[in-house]
């Protein structure tokens, strides 16, 4: 093999932000690509995240062109590696079969890389005829990779342990580390910001906040929330509207619209304090690891990864879901106890500066693909001339 090896990476970026988009943005950016040739194939729906998970006509359309596009890029470029992030719905995988079938024709090693942790519950719900058709895929692809060590089981069936790799998420950390500003330095006067940033909808935990924020304004009447993100659907938002009033939060709650960019990075740096109280499954979500990046403690739920990447009483705490009285609890307790808050703040930055930053992903994908490659060809690796990421 001559110079750099290709890969051929399928998969959306955004807009529309969402877990995989972003996902696929930041591998496109990373040292990946010193180390081996990438060719990306987008398959993002730009009219925006209300329509994922909404099949129309222009889906169909969408899918074919893309299926072309596909067929293309593998006859064209004869890539080593075929590289997707698996959707965990059934017409997803169904769209995502199509892609995967003429690499598997071609014995292109595929490589399916899992963003979330309900891929399980979608097999086990199907009929017989529809699991018999995933485990004909599934069975043939070369590597598995997850999010964290809980999610490797999901994967089980098809394939053995050294072929299910954990990955986690990575976020870019500025050069000159920032030092979290504790609340005993805040401005007189300065309320306590908690914030939350995600699309916003009921399986994110939306209601569930709204619903704590009266007993923490019932202790700590200065405390304010931020709520930011795009909206599930403008059902939802009338919905969350009122439960605001409702509740008679109306003063105390801000909702701030989708941020990217240096918007997001300053809300987030605005906060004191990050929640992330979803009820469905979750992976490891990205805003959960860029919160703690700019220094935030953060109180999330016992879904998916999120008590793997946020240590309990450490970089600061995991509840039960669907809880809001739970979340209020501590949400209290790291007002009331600003000495733990900060050094909980501190302790998220450093969590994330050795265990979630954008080098270290690279690295752990890169030798994911490496070794992928290695096996497909059934050769040593001094055999295989592979890039090393720097």
């Amino acid at each position: 093999m001559t110079g750099k090896p290709t890969i051929l990476l399928i998969g959306p970026t955004p807009p529309p932000h969402h877990g995989v988009s972003m996902a696929m943005q930041i591998l496109l950016a990373s040292p990946l690509a010193e180390a081996f040739r990438l060719v990306h194939l987008d398959i993002s729906d730009r009219r925006g995240i209300n329509h994922i998970d909404q099949p129309d006509l222009h889906d169909v359309f969408l899918f074919v062109k893309q299926f072309l596009r596909n067929l293309a890029f593998i006859l064209r470029e004869r890539p080593a590696l075929f590289y997707l992030p698996i959707s965990q719905t059934r017409l997803g995988f169904l769209r995502d079969s199509l892609f995967i079938l003429p690499a598997l024709l071609m014995r292109i090693p595929v490589v399916l890389h899992l963003h979330g942790a309900h891929f399980d519950v979608m097999y086990d719900g199907a009929g017989p005829t529809w699991r018999t058709y995933m485990g004909l895929i599934l069975g043939r692809v070369s590597r598995f990779v997850v999010l964290g060590e809980m999610l490797r089981p999901i994967f089980s069936r098809w394939a053995s342990p050294d072929k299910i790799s954990v990955i986690p998420n990575g976020v870019r950390l500025d050069s000159a580390p920032k030092e979290p500003a504790p609340i005993s330095r805040r401005r007189d006067g300065d309320p306590f910001r908690v914030i939350f940033l995600s699309s916003l909808g009921r399986q994110k935990g939306l209601f569930v906040l709204l619903q704590a924020i009266p007993s923490v304004e019932k202790s700590c009447p200065g405390a304010e929330f931020l709520i930011a993100g795009p909206w599930w659907g403008k059902t939802t938002q009338r919905e969350a509207e009122d439960c605001v009033a409702l509740l008679d939060i109306t003063e105390k709650v801000r909702f701030v619209g989708p941020l990217t960019g240096q918007q997001k990075s300053a809300f987030l740096q605005s906060g004191s304090l990050f929640v992330f109280p979803g009820i469905q499954q979750e992976g490891q979500p990205m805003t959960v690891l860029e919160a703690m990046s700019e220094g935030l403690p953060v109180i999330a739920t016992d879904r998916g990864c999120l008590k793997e990447t946020v240590i309990d009483g450490v970089t600061g705490f995991i509840v039960p879901p669907n809880s809001p009285e739970a979340i209020a609890e501590k949400i209290i307790h790291l007002i009331q106890h600003p000495a733990l808050r900060d050094q909980m703040a501190a302790n998220a930055f450093m969590r994330v500066g050795h265990c979630y930053t954008v080098e270290q992903f690279a690295n752990r994908l890169g030798e994911a693909f490496r070794q992928t490659m290695i096996d497909a060809q059934g050769r040593s690796a001094r055999e295989v001339r592979i890039g090393s990421i720097p």
